[in-house]
């Protein structure tokens, strides 16, 4: 079989006319596509583009009906001047050529304003992504939790540009704006930010919500920066919260909660109260203490990462945390499986133990017919060891009900 033969028509032989009398009608289907695209591209490169898209939905409607005689004609434009050798100075070929780069980067853009509303901007085509885009500018971001959520985590935060906005400014302004900005360090928080079991979720006083599902964040989670205090769900979610230690917790129960075991706990909505937790100190050293009816755990400060990772599975290097919010958490799993995980964080992080037999609460001795509190804390002791608690309201409630099984033994203030 013969190879097909390419026809060299030089510049001169082919007059533009001649090139758009061959197409047939297409050169004009182009001449308003790329009017059409170019409106679209500049409506969402504007700051002000989600109001502007929901205002006039006639734009990405026009792209989306007429996508099969586009497509149509560029794969006519560029097979003819592929087989016929089209210099590229024809205005029908620069014209066609023109508009694939105005597509590409429209898909680009379209999904970028995706991941700017909190979903995966995925892989489809231009006009399946402005689809989906022009469906969720007009859906409201609720600060408010549904019936199937928790709310996991909250505080103060400030919204952060993406570095590569930034990049894009002048040397000044991104000196101004990047993360590394002096002025980060002391102005006060401008909005607060909240996860739940399915979301995280931003707001301010000046403008509407923005929020991204868990489900589409990238497998490692979100981006972590303890030094700037940043944590980045995505190319167009980031927030600064006012303390370092804030932002390290909510990265670490961002992992928690995808954690599949207690994302499907969360969901059924039941909470494991005959344990309490409180703050405490075991001879001097501080930490969290776990009371059940038939053990008591301690656990000392700072020992968040190992905890984490005994939990998930997963290692990833982090600053040092406590591990109270995240044992908080796994109060949503079952009696046994929050036993299971709390003896694996127990195991790692070397941590205390001890049976009911072997503690013994220490109580307040009666002076006549009036109680006179020995300390401002709950006293122990364990093994011999001296701990002190400090619960409150409603955990204080809760350890006085279990320690009642505990034995227990009165001293005076001269025993101190």
């Amino acid at each position: 079989m013969s190879e097909p033969t390419h026809t060299h028509v030089t510049a001169n032989a082919l007059q533009a006319s001649d090139a758009e009398r061959q197409l047939e009608g297409r050169a004009e289907v182009l001449a308003a596509a790329r009017r059409s695209h170019a409106e679209l591209e500049k409506l969402l490169s504007g700051w002000g583009w989600r109001r502007a898209l929901t205002r006039s939905p006639e734009w990405g409607a026009a792209l989306v009906e007429g996508a099969a005689a586009l497509t149509e004609a560029l794969e006519r434009v560029h097979r003819r001047a592929e087989l016929e050798a089209w210099p590229a100075t024809i205005p029908v070929l620069r014209m066609a050529r023109e508009l694939s780069a105005r597509r590409e980067r429209l898909v680009a853009l379209a999904r970028r304003r995706l991941e700017a509303l909190g979903v995966s901007p995925g892989h489809g085509s231009l006009e399946e992504t402005l689809t989906r885009l022009e469906v969720l500018a007009r859906q409201s971001v609720s600060w408010e939790l549904d019936s199937r959520e928790v709310l996991v985590f909250e505080t103060d935060a400030r919204w952060s540009r993406h570095l590569e906005v930034t990049q894009k400014d002048s040397g000044r302004l991104a000196t101004l704006f990047g993360p590394h900005a002096s002025w980060r360090g002391w102005v006060p928080g401008s909005g607060q930010v909240r996860l739940s079991n399915e979301r995280l979720i931003w707001r301010s006083a000046f403008g509407p919500p923005r929020s991204v599902r868990l489900d589409d964040l990238p497998e490692e989670g979100p981006q972590l920066d303890a030094n700037t205090r940043e944590v980045r769900a995505g190319g167009d979610w980031g927030v600064f919260t006012q303390r370092s230690v804030d932002a390290v917790n909510l990265a670490a129960l961002v992992e928690l909660v995808r954690w599949p075991r207690l994302s499907d706990a969360l969901r059924s909505g039941r909470r494991l109260d005959s344990r309490a937790l409180f703050p405490a100190r075991l001879e001097g050293a501080p930490g969290l203490c776990v009371l059940g009816l038939e053990h008591l755990s301690f656990i000392s400060a700072g020992q968040g990462p190992q905890a984490l990772g005994a939990i998930t599975g997963r290692t990833a290097s982090r600053p040092s945390f406590d591990v109270d919010r995240l044992v908080e958490l796994l109060r949503w799993l079952p009696e046994v499986e929050f036993e299971s995980a709390l003896g694996r964080v127990l195991a790692v992080t070397a941590s205390r133990r001890w049976s009911r037999a072997e503690v013994v609460r220490i109580e307040q001795e009666y002076v006549g017919q009036r109680p006179v509190p020995l300390v401002d804390s709950l006293r122990l002791e364990c093994g011999g060891e001296s701990l002190r608690g400090f619960p409150k309201d409603s955990q204080e409630v809760v350890a006085d009900g279990l320690l009642r099984n505990y034995p227990r033994r009165r001293q005076g203030p001269w025993a101190l």
